[in-house]
């Protein structure tokens, strides 16, 4: 069992290998967000459709991600694996989602250029950090559509490839450097919030 549940943890932090950022290091990059309101509103309906959705992408990428980690254990083989198919599955299932609806992943402190945030991912993310506060997600009403934003807590086994770089397979950085010659994705620590998966839903 807790075998499992490391695994699952994992799942959970290689997602986000193309998000995120540590309390500690969170200087909110240059504030757009000072000037962005954000709508927050009360919707279950909408709330429990996108948190599904969120949890049902875990569930197509866990599977490899599992078989992966469980071949090597120091997470380099789970890097390459982030770095080759992880971006390509989210997109394939984002293909099998109902019209309207579309999930990606974002971080403050971000891997993939892909995952950058906008402002109000920004903000929503900085309130998280704020309130300390990463187990509800919350729903935004962005005018033609909704987001729901659920938090992905920085995990141990995250920290394999999230954590000190100093402390990094010499493998795994070269395979980062040269994947993500940007990367702001490293010096995070247990539970600190390394990124969100956001549902977008249109109205």
């Amino acid at each position: 069992m807790k075998k499992l549940i490391s695994l699952s943890l994992i799942t959970a932090g290689v997602l986000s290998s193309l998000m995120a950022t540590p309390k500690s290091a969170q200087n909110t990059q240059e504030n757009p967000t000072q000037k962005t309101a954000v709508k927050y509103v009360d919707n279950p309906e909408i709330l429990a459709k996108g948190v599904k959705q969120a949890k049902d992408l875990i569930k197509v990428i866990k599977p490899t991600l599992m078989a992966t980690f469980k071949k090597d254990p120091t997470g380099v083989e789970g890097m390459i694996m982030c770095s080759t198919k992880a971006h390509e599955m989210g997109a394939n299932y984002n293909t099998s989602l109902p019209k309207g609806s579309h999930v990606r992943r974002t971080a403050i402190k971000y891997r993939n250029p892909a995952n950058k945030p906008d402002a109000t991912d920004l903000v929503v993310m900085n309130k998280m950090i704020a309130d300390g506060n990463l187990s509800k997600a919350v729903v935004v009403d962005m005018g033609e559509n909704f987001r729901v934003y659920k938090a992905l807590p920085t995990h141990k086994p995250c920290l394999k490839c999230h954590g000190d770089a100093n402390s990094m397979p010499e493998k795994m950085k070269e395979i980062i450097h040269k994947k993500y010659p940007n990367d702001l994705a490293t010096g995070f620590k247990e539970h600190e919030l390394r990124g969100v998966i956001v549902s977008e839903i249109e109205k």
